[in-house]
């Protein structure tokens, strides 16, 4: 096919080609790591939705200050750095709001929580790194190298943050009682 250039692959070379004003390559790195930026953002939020706005919230964000970035093999990083924020200021936002509305959440719960919500109550007890890493593992369904990538950290730290997170969350869990309110 004459004039056809295929789409750069590395992350880098997309960054260069959004850079110089090809929509594809940032098109190209939005499909990448749109489920990374709602991972991390849903591990501040615990809300799809608001996850996923703070991921769209953060990519235009790093559509319009994509030419400030220094290293563009970091791009993965650099976006969850950004995304990381947006759901933090999100989160403060969002906090305001929900503690006017009720003083105690527990008395929200009807004592009425399945698995699924002690899980949750668990998670919300972790650090923000040990939360955000199992959130992009089981919620997002990331590999160990996509978390890697993400986070700017060897596929064997990611294995023993994972394995340090587990434990942590196991332990929290353990200590629920029969109504799923911790002693």
């Amino acid at each position: 096919m004459a004039g056809y250039t295929p789409l750069p692959s590395s992350d880098a070379e997309l960054v260069q080609a959004a850079c110089a004003g090809d929509i594809d390559g940032f098109r190209k790195l939005y499909e990448r790591y749109y489920k990374m930026a709602v991972g991390i953002a849903r591990s501040r939020l615990n809300d799809q939705h608001l996850a996923e706005d703070a991921a769209q919230e953060a990519f235009a964000i790093a559509c319009r200050r994509l030419s400030l970035l220094r290293n563009t093999s970091r791009f993965p990083e650099w976006l969850g750095t950004i995304c990381r924020r947006v759901a933090t200021k999100m989160g403060r936002s969002r906090n305001g709001h929900i503690q006017t509305m009720t003083a105690d959440p527990i008395a929200q719960t009807d004592n009425d929580t399945g698995p699924g919500e002690e899980i949750h109550q668990a998670l919300d007890r972790l650090s923000d790194a040990e939360r955000e890493i199992l959130y992009l593992h089981y919620f997002s369904g990331l590999s160990y190298d996509e978390i890697a990538a993400a986070l700017g950290i060897s596929h064997q730290a990611v294995h023993g943050r994972l394995q340090r997170a587990r434990r942590q969350l196991a332990s929290k869990l353990a200590t629920l009682d029969t109504e799923g309110r911790y002693r």
